[in-house]
């Protein structure tokens, strides 16, 4: 739940200490998000998150760091050239609405003071942050909407700033008892608060009054809790999996917090490395899709060539033919009616002829053509095994991603997908030091044993590597799976169907009725000399056909 008008109102009033600071730094860790740091006598220093994403935009400080891209988006270069050595004059709410308004002191290149504004909106999908000059045009905007998107305003830079539509409403905390309860008449708390109030969301309408309380008191009860918020007491509080409110909430199990950006960390921490984490699968999951359908079309192509046998041997036999018969064919031009003596019983042909050639040199054509197309049918059949290998090998990838639980792993396919060429992006250094800091996934036996399973091919080579040359390797029959490393010698029984059933659940057949899983020795595992990473011939396997049920491993799993 993004965050209303109310709560943006208590975050704002918080955040007063903010006002006389200066700010140092300007991120933007991700296309939603900003984080400005600052420094001042009130509030020392401290980074203040900007979030305009449609579920989880909201304002607040911040302890967290956060992964930077290694070439920084344009808008954040903006930003970097006005605001950084800006002092916050002012800072202030649009209303009631969920807009709040940065006035900022600078200075520019020939050191004039200048005034800038900074508009944050956290309207949802429409969320968007703004800088604006003294006349109030757009410097840049964070996301831009033009005429053609059917928008409401232009949100682009050199235009003149507008307010969004507001709605005629009553602000709840100038309301009078009497407009309350006439708004209020005979409706639920929920229906009238959110079609007659500003700043009112659907879950704040729902917690605001208690649903035993009788109906005629509601609108008093409500106009207390507005007076209470607009004279700056509030009581910020946590709904598990609901959201943020200023108010201890009347019908929910709630967390108190000190201060609305703590109650929003603890609230919106997971969400916001879920809603990343979900991003950049998608990124990566594109790319390596576009590469599939790349190499379906050429292995299309390649057995297309393959199996043009029969055409092949027409270009042979009319080559040949026309060489027999080229003394008889001194006249035609464009075609050539020859006795076919390969027929059983013989019969006539007709051979198509290109008249600017002879007779010999259009035999000549046609035995290049066949000598042409039976090197491009060799080519094909070696290029076909190779295509095979890479296809499953992006199908592997595709099943790495859902496993990776951090932007660590993630950003070792990203390398992964840069040094095999399907990604042209560099990998920055803070991201190539971060990626050597994932591991596989561990998962421990009844009696103490540990098995290993690597959620990407840098994993997997590793635990190749790492692993006793006696140690059990498990992978899944012919499926894109994970490498998994028993680390015992002589397993029991019920020791390697564990393994086994952790092999299978960690592949692309991990829902089946029953996967067949292959395991060796990890010295009958090899990987052949240029082969793609994660790629490996073993030899001396045998097979264990298993059911994977997620709730009989997940007891073993340690991290």
């Amino acid at each position: 739940m993004a965050t209303d008008g109310l709560s943006l109102y208590a975050t704002i009033t918080e955040l007063q200490t903010l006002v006389g600071a200066r700010i140092d730094k300007v991120q933007q860790p991700d296309k939603d998000i900003l984080l400005l740091h600052v420094h001042g006598n009130a509030c020392g220093r401290v980074k203040l998150l900007l979030n305009i994403h449609a579920e989880n935009g909201r304002m607040q400080l911040t302890e967290r760091s956060f992964e930077n891209p290694s070439q920084a988006p344009a808008f954040c270069m903006l930003l970097r050239k006005h605001l950084v050595g800006c002092r916050i004059l002012e800072l202030y709410q649009m209303g009631l609405d969920r807009i709040a308004v940065f006035s900022l002191l600078g200075k520019n290149e020939l050191y004039d003071e200048v005034s800038l504004r900074l508009v944050v909106e956290l309207m949802g999908r429409h969320g968007n942050v703004f800088l604006l000059n003294e006349e109030g045009r757009i410097l840049d905007c964070m996301r831009h909407f033009g005429i053609s998107e059917d928008a409401t305003r232009i949100c682009l830079p050199n235009v003149l700033y507008r307010n969004p539509p507001v709605l005629d409403r009553l602000h709840p905390f100038y309301a009078t008892l009497e407009e309350l309860t006439h708004a209020c008449g005979n409706r639920r708390p929920k229906d009238w608060m959110l079609s007659s109030l500003h700043g009112i969301s659907k879950l704040c309408a729902a917690q605001i009054v208690s649903e035993d309380a009788a109906l005629s008191q509601v609108p008093k009860l409500c106009q207390e809790t507005f007076l209470m918020l607009s004279m700056g007491v509030f009581s910020p509080s946590v709904i598990k999996g609901q959201g943020v409110l200023p108010f201890a909430p009347q019908n929910a199990e709630y967390l108190s917090f000190p201060s609305m950006s703590e109650a929003q960390e603890a609230f919106y921490a997971m969400r916001d490395r879920d809603a990343i984490l979900r991003k950049r699968r998608t990124s990566l999951r594109t790319v390596i899709e576009h590469a599939r359908v790349r190499v379906e079309r050429q292995l299309e192509q390649c057995v297309s060539k393959i199996e043009d046998e029969d055409h092949l041997e027409t270009y042979r036999l009319y080559g040949e033919l026309l060489s027999i018969h080229a003394s008889s064919l001194r006249h035609v031009t464009t075609e050539a009616v020859v006795l076919n003596y390969y027929a059983d019983p013989p019969e006539n042909i007709v051979i198509p002829l290109a008249p600017e050639y002879s007779v010999s040199e259009n035999a000549k054509r046609y035995f290049k053509r066949y000598q042409k197309g039976k090197s491009a049918k060799q080519h094909a059949q070696l290029r076909q095994e190779a295509l095979k290998q890479e296809y499953e090998y992006l199908s592997a990838l595709l099943l790495h991603i859902e496993l990776c639980s951090s932007t660590e792993e993630l950003n070792e396919l990203k390398e992964e997908l840069v040094a095999g060429g399907y990604l042209k992006e560099q990998v920055s250094k803070q991201q190539k030091s971060a990626a050597h800091l994932s591991t596989p996934i561990l998962y421990q036996a009844p009696d103490g044993t540990k098995i290993r399973v690597g959620k990407n091919n840098r994993q997997n080579e590793q635990l190749l590597k790492s692993a006793h040359t006696n140690h059990i390797w498990l992978h899944a029959k012919d499926v894109p799976a994970s490498h998994v490393i028993l680390e015992t010698e002589q397993p029991s029984r019920e020791l390697l169907a564990l393994a086994a059933e952790i092999a299978a659940y960690h592949s692309k057949a991990g829902k089946s009725a029953q996967v067949a899983v292959d395991y060796t020795r990890r010295r009958d595992v090899k990987k052949p000399s240029g082969a793609k990473p994660g790629f490996v011939h073993y030899f001396n396997q045998h097979t264990i056909y298993i059911t994977p049920h997620e709730e009989r491993i997940s007891p073993y799993r340690v991290e």
